[in-house]
């Protein structure tokens, strides 16, 4: 459905209420009985509708960049508020980062770091997962491992992109080709991670790549590759189920680098 749609359908429905709630007082007694609560919901759906449409009007040509994906037009039109104006919001951070992403422009993604990092530091931290994958896009994988080491050390232990900061530290040095490295995280993400699709993938990386290229570490990787995949299967009971899952991940514009990776760990994993 339309955002401008969408918009007109709720203005609609608030004036509807407005207009039962304004009939209510020439009842008898309403008055007395339900006049203070009355005007109560009335009041509250002024302030919606006003709220609602404020919102829409200062934000409409965003919405309809994002309705259409119209990804340059975006760029353009957050470049304005956030590198030319100084605006360094959280939202229009993430938007930019995101629209550089999709749009694999990583050389504007770093610059909106190095400003962000001046301007809003916390923001750099709060989407790591977007400007590391900057790092990997550019194929700078030393720049990746230690922006990724860095993250995971500053993380609480329950942060909810920790799963995914270890997974692309490992990722990177696997593509550095520092190889027992990565066997080592990949190890210990298959021991901590409690996302089925984080360790399919991570399992599948240790059999695919990693139990060839280090010989001398087959017996540990060989246990990991195997507890982790009976740990997946426990938690996805199907390849339908798996394709499901990573279908949502598709929505993640850092997910983009290994999507192409998720079908192929699948199969491994149900067959």
């Amino acid at each position: 459905m339309k955002i401008k749609t969408m918009f007109i359908i709720f203005n609609s429905i608030i004036v509807c209420f407005m207009v039962i709630i304004g009939a209510s007082f020439g009842l008898e007694n309403s008055m007395q009985a339900l006049g203070v609560q009355l005007w109560g919901a009335f009041a509250l759906c002024v302030v919606v509708l006003i709220a609602f449409d404020a919102y829409y009007l200062v934000n409409a040509k965003l919405l309809s960049f994002l309705e259409k994906e119209d990804w340059p037009a975006l760029v353009q039109l957050l470049e304005t508020q956030t590198l030319t104006k100084g605006r360094y919001s959280s939202r229009s951070v993430r938007l930019l980062a995101q629209a550089y992403l999709i749009l694999s422009d990583t050389a504007s993604l770093v610059n909106l770091e190095n400003k962000t990092a001046l301007a809003k530091p916390q923001l750099v931290e709060t989407y790591a997962l977007i400007f590391g994958t900057a790092r990997l896009l550019e194929k700078n994988m030393t720049s990746a491992a230690n922006f990724f080491s860095a993250r995971i050390h500053s993380r609480k232990p329950n942060k909810a992109d920790l799963l995914w900061l270890r997974f692309y530290y490992g990722f990177s040095m696997l593509l550095d080709w520092r190889f027992a490295e990565a066997a080592e995280e990949f190890i210990i993400l298959t021991k901590i991670s409690n996302n089925a699709v984080i360790t399919g993938l991570t399992a599948w990386f240790l059999s695919d790549y990693l139990v060839k290229t280090l010989p001398d570490r087959s017996a540990d990787i060989t246990a990991a590759i195997e507890s982790a995949r009976k740990q997946v299967k426990e938690a996805v009971y199907d390849l339908q189920q798996w394709n499901a899952k990573a279908s949502k991940l598709q929505r993640k514009p850092h997910v983009a680098i290994v999507i192409q990776y998720l079908g192929k760990a699948g199969a491994w994993i149900f067959t």
